[in-house]
């Protein structure tokens, strides 16, 4: 089991919410512009100053060379998936994507585990995000987010 490198996490993110711009060459974006939907390799880096997702999640240090990467798990990379405005943009926007599917709340379930983990959930993982969805204050977006920020679409098997 492996984690994801961060470029390819992002994509992913991307990816899932149907927000990943594909285009190839053009002039690189900073990445933490909110219009910033390309794959994370055509992200301008500055040597200085770092994004968080980056700085958080073992990028290399751009001022040195670096044969390789760490991998480390630490709290900080989980707080920023709960509390970065661009997870939370993501996230509504999957939400979005989910509501706007035909069929109830289960079909919703079922289609965003096909999409974030590439498999058919589980029938305790559908009355779980049902139950999730039923407590009072949860929405789609917040759910959203729980599968986003989840071990299994950040860890690859």
């Amino acid at each position: 089991r492996r984690r994801l490198e961060v470029e390819a996490w992002r994509d992913a993110v991307l990816a899932v919410t149907g927000t990943l711009q594909d285009t190839l060459g053009g002039p690189s974006l900073a990445l933490d512009r909110p219009d910033n939907l390309r794959r994370t390799v055509y992200a301008g880096v500055k040597r200085r100053e770092l994004p968080d997702l980056l700085r958080l999640n073992d990028f290399p240090d751009p001022t040195t060379h670096s044969p390789g990467r760490m991998a480390t798990t630490t709290p900080l990379q989980s707080l920023f998936v709960l509390n970065s405005e661009f997870m939370r943009r993501q996230a509504m926007t999957l939400a979005a994507r989910l509501r706007s599917l035909p069929g109830d709340d289960a079909a919703r379930v079922r289609q965003g585990y096909r999409w974030l983990f590439a498999r058919p959930a589980t029938d305790t993982e559908v009355r779980l995000g049902l139950d999730y969805l039923a407590a009072a204050g949860a929405d789609w977006s917040e759910y959203a987010q729980v599968l986003l920020g989840s071990n299994e679409f950040l860890y690859v098997d």
